[in-house]
């Protein structure tokens, strides 16, 4: 049932591979970004620590950045509530030896499918980071595109919102990350231990 599971969220998203092991969307979020601290260590690169947070991402991103070590830079938005591309790409360029991540949210909190969100994934890859969307309104993507088409490397999803589950009073939380393949051996273990 999980495994079954984790393909269709793999099919729904674009991913590679799927943990169900983080039990909220904040725990995922969490979840999210120490696979890619793992990842950039994994390479040597233990100094990459900063994350940039567009000020239209979701209200939690910026304390999930902090509980993970790293350190945020702002990013502002345009008129129409787009992030601002040539405000990102000096923050991308003036922290390329140190940058992390960048946690994006799409559509935004501003209700804004950025319409170059191609271009921002790509400025973050040029810049040696990586790409976290939050799922937070995965709903609207749902049958029109995916993290993993749009070029994001890892997001969690909200299945309370997805699959419509109980949230709250007692309703189970679920945040499930997926990843593209190269962050895949950096994932949570399967949240099933086995005993004889």
């Amino acid at each position: 049932m999980f495994n079954n599971l984790g393909e269709l969220l793999c099919t729904i998203t674009g991913f590679d591979s799927f943990s169900l092991q983080p039990n909220a969307g904040a725990a995922g979020e969490y979840a999210g970004l120490m696979v890619i601290r793992a990842y950039h260590i994994s390479r040597g690169d233990h100094h990459r620590n900063v994350c940039i947070i567009p000020v239209s991402a979701h209200g939690t991103n910026p304390a999930s950045a902090a509980m993970c070590g790293m350190k945020i830079v702002s990013v502002g938005t345009d008129s129409k509530g787009n992030i601002n591309i040539e405000e990102l790409r000096k923050a991308a360029e003036a922290n390329k030896d140190k940058l992390s991540a960048l946690m994006v949210t799409y559509p935004s909190t501003h209700g804004v499918y950025e319409e170059g969100i191609d271009e921002i994934c790509k400025i973050i890859h040029d810049n040696g980071g990586q790409v976290y969307m939050d799922g937070a309104n995965m709903n609207a993507q749902v049958g029109l595109t995916s993290p993993g088409f749009i070029g994001a490397d890892v997001c969690h999803l909200n299945l309370h919102k997805t699959f419509c589950i109980p949230h709250g009073g007692g309703g189970p939380g679920m945040g499930p990350i997926g990843v593209k393949k190269h962050l895949a051996p950096f994932l949570p273990s399967h949240p099933v231990v086995y005993s004889p």
